[in-house]
């Protein structure tokens, strides 16, 4: 007989850069996240810059995820292709995709910054990358936002978040 637990498959591990965590906050989605991924790995970087922002509603969220072991924070081991790619990002991405080349438990990375997505995929990292959309969009077709579609445009609008509305038309 098979267990239902093998039926089920596990929730991914993601690696997320700075954006993602605070658009899904400014939005009210980052506790669905739960919904979505196992946990979430961000850099030392991402965390700093988090705090950084100011945003006490934004860091008592995050320090109650860390608590709850959903968000975790680690420290890459690669200082020096940290510092290589810092040359062409932000902190937050270099230790971004540097913890994607390190982290095997990982299979998710969600990136906004188009020049960080462009050279990700060139560096062939073998984890499936998404960005703050990607994951609404899921969050979408698996039932799990209640919202419509068009009241998380004009949330992430009013975010600040810039995209290009078609890329909800499938949804």
């Amino acid at each position: 007989m098979v267990s239902r637990r093998c039926l089920v498959k596990s929730k991914p591990r993601a690696i997320s850069d700075t954006s993602f965590i605070s658009v899904m906050h400014d939005i009210g989605y980052l506790n669905l996240c739960s919904e979505v991924f196992e946990k979430i790995y961000v850099s030392q970087s991402v965390y700093d810059e988090v705090k950084q922002s100011g945003m006490r509603s934004l860091m008592a969220q995050i320090e109650e995820l860390i608590g709850n072991k959903f968000i975790i924070i680690k420290k890459c081991g690669n200082v020096a292709l940290v510092n290589s790619l810092r040359s062409f990002l932000g902190s937050g991405e270099a230790e971004t995709i540097t913890l994607a080349l390190e982290l095997k438990d990982a299979e998710v990375v969600i990136l906004d910054d188009l020049k960080a997505r462009n050279l990700y995929a060139r560096l062939g990292v073998n984890k499936r990358l998404l960005g703050t959309i990607g994951v609404l969009k899921f969050m979408f077709t698996h039932g799990i936002s209640k919202e419509s579609v068009d009241t998380v445009i004009t949330k992430l609008g009013q975010a600040g978040f810039r995209f290009k509305k078609d890329l909800f038309k499938d949804c």
